[in-house]
């Protein structure tokens, strides 16, 4: 597929799935790409984060309308959440499937990965727009303060989820322990979440006391990983300011814990904490490579990452690489997996985070590989929520919005 007609494609997708409008609710205009039209008629955290990176490639003033519209739904204390319902005809339907724990019946009070300040750099290089950084500024900051003094309970510099759908990595099989999970199924993961949302009940506005109940409290790679490349944004973004020195100390101090506590020697992985008491979990999914994108990870560790795990034909090396769990994993599902996912097809948004720490330590014809096979997964099945790693099958939603991260592979 030439360059030029990659960028039609994802053009005419990100903008057929464009939302414009007022919100009753509050009387923000908004103007955001939902993921897909059938199943995610919403404005997701991350989802926009990546289409804004995809639409620096053909649409700069959508790329800042995507963000500003995320921004702008951040609470006073610094909160954005995961989900918003800028509709409400949209939202009522959602929330009837009670999937979404929520103290406002606009928004979830739930967080995911936060690659925000990346996307917003990512912009900002892209379009030299001041106005564009000094408005997002004040926002970045209180956010990246309220996960410090909320999801960082024991001040190790790794933030904790409170439910797995906040990793992004929703129903992967390393939380079936901690969630008690015997139903192999979504509608099995659906009961085991709203246990979780029952255990919170009466706690649910306050985060540090939902994380001290110890039901689901972990210190996610994936997670962490991501927010310290965002740190790195963000004290960036700000320049030569004393709160530039403050935002990179703690995108070090994260770093410093994902190596000293995260890595498992005999696993050589990165693994997750879970609990209080930070047990490691020892199932590798695509999470455990994540780290591989901070330019700080020592480079005998990339490279047991890469020869142990990436390019292992019986790990995450298949025809169409890379998968979210392992060929080896005893509940690697590579097939379509009827809403119960991240348990083996791949994903074009953690291609795209790989491809980008591959070529951060130098193994560029890795990454030209692996956005080659992505590239001939959009070239078969366009650009789905997924693709099966054997065969390259598009499954999941059609028109994904995140898949045109391809665009800046």
């Amino acid at each position: 597929m030439r360059r030029q007609e990659l960028e039609r494609v994802a053009y005419d997708i990100l903008l057929g799935n464009l939302r414009r409008g007022t919100a009753e609710w509050n009387g923000q205009d908004y103007s955001f790409v939902v993921p897909s039209l059938t199943g995610y008629p919403f404005q997701w955290f991350w989802d926009s984060c990546f289409h804004a990176i995809a639409l620096t490639h053909i649409d700069h003033d959508q790329a800042k309308s995507e963000l500003d519209t995320l921004m702008s739904a951040a609470l006073p204390n610094g909160f954005i959440p995961h989900i918003i319902f800028w509709e409400s005809e949209k939202r009522d339907y959602f929330l009837d499937q009670n999937l979404v724990a929520t103290i406002n019946p606009n928004f979830s009070c739930t967080i995911q990965p936060p690659i925000l300040a990346y996307a917003v750099e990512r912009v900002y290089q892209a379009t030299s727009d001041e106005a564009f950084r000094e408005r997002s500024l004040p926002v970045l900051v209180n956010y990246y303060r309220w996960l410090k003094e909320n999801r960082d309970p024991d001040n190790d510099g790794l933030l904790s989820i409170i439910q797995p759908e906040e990793a992004g990595t929703d129903c992967s099989p390393k939380y079936d322990e901690i969630l008690g999970l015997t139903d192999l199924s979504n509608q099995g993961f659906i009961k085991a979440l709203n246990k979780i949302y029952s255990a919170y009940e009466l706690i649910r506005s306050d985060d540090l006391r939902m994380l001290d109940a110890n039901v689901f409290h972990v210190e996610d790679v994936l997670v962490n990983s991501i927010y310290a490349l965002s740190l790195q944004s963000l004290a960036r973004l700000l320049g030569n300011t004393p709160e530039s020195i403050i935002f990179q100390d703690e995108a070090s101090r994260t770093i410093e814990s994902l190596l000293n506590k995260c890595w498992d020697a005999g696993t050589e992985a990165f693994l997750d904490l879970n609990g209080v008491q930070e047990i490691p979990n020892s199932m590798v999914t695509i999470s455990s490579l994540m780290p591989i994108i901070l330019q700080d990870i020592p480079s005998d560790k990339v490279k047991r990452l890469v020869d142990k795990w990436i390019i292992s034909e019986d790990q995450f090396w298949l025809p169409y690489p890379l998968p979210s769990v392992p060929a080896s994993n005893p509940k690697f599902m590579p097939g379509n997996p009827q809403g119960f996912i991240w348990r083996g097809p791949s994903w074009i948004n953690t291609n795209w985070f790989i491809t980008k720490g591959l070529r951060l330590h130098g193994y560029h014809q890795l990454a030209d590989d692996i956005s080659s096979k992505s590239l001939a997964c959009v070239e078969q099945s366009g650009f789905r929520e997924y693709y099966n790693p054997y065969t390259g099958e598009g499954l999941g939603a059609k028109n994904f919005g995140w898949s045109t991260l391809i665009l800046d592979m």
